[in-house]
C-alpha cells in the first residue's frame, strides 16, 4: 500500500490545480458554506481535525487517510441488523463507549474511554474533500473495480476488503423509523442534517476538553458529575466516521433518541471533558447480536446509549432545547 501514497497525492494536486482553474473565484468555500447554512452553529475543533489545512492552497491539501481495521464505533455503531459476536468485539476498547442509561446519573463510573486515539494522531485522519471534488469520484458498490484501479489497490487485499465494506454498510437498507446517508464533504453532510432535521438552528454534539486539553491520548476512567443536561428533541442526526481513504460520515436520522451533555471528571488526573451522548430510546428491531447488546447484556428494546468519541457527532435541533 506504500507504493499508493504517492501516485494517490500526485492524483489529487493534479485534480485540484484543474479544479482550481476553472472553478469560478465565487465558489463557497466548505467552512463557508457551513457558516452560510448554519450561522449558530460553530465547527468544533474534533470535527476541524477533518478538514484540509489550508483550503485555499491545493498544494497544502493533505486529503489521503491510512485504512484502518474497523472498529464498531466506526460502521458497526449504525449496523443494526449486521450482528456480531464477543469474539470479535474482544479486546475492542470502542465498545467501552456503550452504557446503560442508569448511568448517566452523578457519580456513575465510565469504562475505560479514550476520547482521542493516539494512533490517529501519529498517522492523520482522512479528509473531508470539498463537495465539487467528492463528485469526481465514484462511491458505489457497484463501482468498486473502478475505484480500486483509482486508487491502486489490489483487489484481493485487506485494504479493498475495508473500503467494500464501508460501501455496503453506506448501501444498507435502513432500519425502521431511520434515514441512512455517507456524506463525502462537508457540504453534504450539512445538507443531509438540515434536510433530516427540518432546521437550520442546530447544536452540534461531541466532546471537549474543559480545563486542558489532552496532550497524550490515553484511556481513562471518568466519574458523571452534576449537570447532565438532556436536550428535549427525540430527533438527531448522528454521524460516524468510516474507514476510507478519503472522509466519509455515514450520518443516520432516527426519531427515538434523546441527546445529552455529559460533564465527566477523569480519576487519575482531573481531566474534565464535556461529552456529547444519544441514547437511542426504540432498539426493539435491533439485531439481538448488535455490539450494544452483547457489550451491556441486554436484548432488543432496552435503551441503547454511547459517548460521541473523535469522529462521532450528532446534530440536534437547538430550538427544542
Amino acid at each position: 500500500m506504500a507504493n499508493f501514497f504517492p501516485f494517490f497525492l500526485l492524483f489529487l494536486s493534479a485534480l485540484m490545480l484543474v479544479g482550481a482553474s476553472s472553478s469560478s473565484s465565487t465558489e463557497v468555500s466548505p467552512v463557508g458554506y457551513w457558516n452560510k447554512l448554519l450561522p449558530r452553529t460553530p465547527i468544533p475543533t474534533s470535527l476541524h481535525a477533518f478538514l484540509p489545512k489550508d483550503m485555499d492552497d491545493p498544494s497544502q491539501r493533505k486529503y489521503f487517510g491510512i485504512l484502518r481495521s474497523r472498529g464498531c464505533t466506526g460502521g458497526d455503531y449504525d449496523a443494526y441488523k449486521r450482528g456480531t459476536t464477543l469474539d470479535q468485539l474482544e479486546g475492542n476498547s470502542e465498545t467501552n463507549f456503550f452504557f446503560l442509561k442508569n448511568n448517566l446519573k452523578p457519580g456513575s463510573k465510565t469504562k475505560k474511554l479514550d476520547f482521542v486515539k493516539k494512533v490517529h494522531l501519529t498517522s492523520g485522519w482522512p479528509t473531508l474533500l470539498p463537495r465539487r471534488e467528492a463528485q469526481g469520484f465514484p462511491f458505489s458498490s457497484s463501482k468498486l473495480a473502478d475505484i480500486l484501479i483509482r486508487f491502486s489497490l489490489d483487489p484481493n487485499s485487506a485494504d479493498a476488503s475495508i473500503m467494500k465494506h464501508t460501501l455496503e454498510d453506506c448501501e444498507m437498507e435502513a432500519n425502521k423509523g431511520e434515514t441512512r446517508y455517507c456524506a463525502t464533504s462537508l457540504e453534504s453532510m450539512v445538507d443531509f442534517a438540515v434536510s433530516q432535521l427540518k432546521t437550520n438552528d442546530l447544536q452540534l454534539l461531541t466532546y471537549s476538553f474543559v480545563n486542558k486539553e489532552e496532550r497524550e491520548p490515553k484511556s481513562r476512567v471518568y466519574t458523571v458529575q452534576p449537570g447532565v443536561v438532556e436536550l428535549r428533541s427525540s430527533q438527531a442526526v448522528v454521524c460516524h466516521i468510516q474507514s476510507y481513504p478519503y472522509a466519509v460520515f455515514h450520518c443516520h436520522m432516527t426519531i427515538n433518541t434523546k441527546s445529552y451533555i455529559v460533564p465527566l471528571v477523569a480519576e487519575e488526573d482531573g481531566i474534565r471533558v464535556s461529552a456529547g451522548a444519544v441514547c437511542h430510546t426504540d432498539t426493539s428491531s435491533w439485531n439481538p447480536n448488535h455490539a450494544s447488546m452483547l457489550v451491556l447484556g441486554t436484548k432488543p428494546g432496552t435503551p441503547a446509549c454511547h459517548f460521541l468519541s473523535h469522529g462521532h457527532f450528532a446534530f440536534v435541533p437547538n430550538s427544542a432545547s
